[in-house]
């Protein structure tokens, strides 16, 4: 959007700027700085994806002593590398899911009741219970 000057601008004195014009919305509050875009990066890998944490291996652990009654495990890199994939994989296609039942009814936003209904009709096997 090219913005014409206001008269009696001179881009060379200090201190000089044009003001908005009339009837014009200021694009942020004074103040407050405008967002800065360039501090949100792109990731390449799907395991470095930004809302799932890399599991330490003492969270692991701990899971694995609840399912196991009690007998401790230990566990390679590669395996918990497998075991995030896995688990991205699964919540990635399981809000897919969910977001398109979403659009059936009618709506974009996604509500835990889309998600419910997502697992549900996974059945058993695909939905984990």
């Amino acid at each position: 959007m090219h913005r014409e000057p206001d008269v009696g601008f001179d881009p060379g004195s200090p201190g000089s700027h044009p003001g908005p014009k009339a009837g014009t919305k200021p694009l942020c509050h004074p103040g407050i700085p405008p967002l800065n875009l360039s501090s949100f990066t792109v990731h390449s890998s799907p395991l470095h994806s930004p809302w799932l944490p890399i599991p330490t291996p003492s969270q692991v652990r701990e899971i694995c002593v609840k399912f196991t009654r009690g007998v401790d495990f230990s566990w390679q890199a590669q395996a918990l590398l497998a075991l995030q994939e896995a688990a991205e994989a699964f919540l990635v296609h399981l809000f897919e899911d969910a977001y398109l039942l979403s659009l059936h009814a009618g709506r974009v936003t996604l509500f835990p009741k889309d998600v419910q209904l997502a697992r549900r009709i996974r059945g058993i096997q695909e939905g984990l219970g």
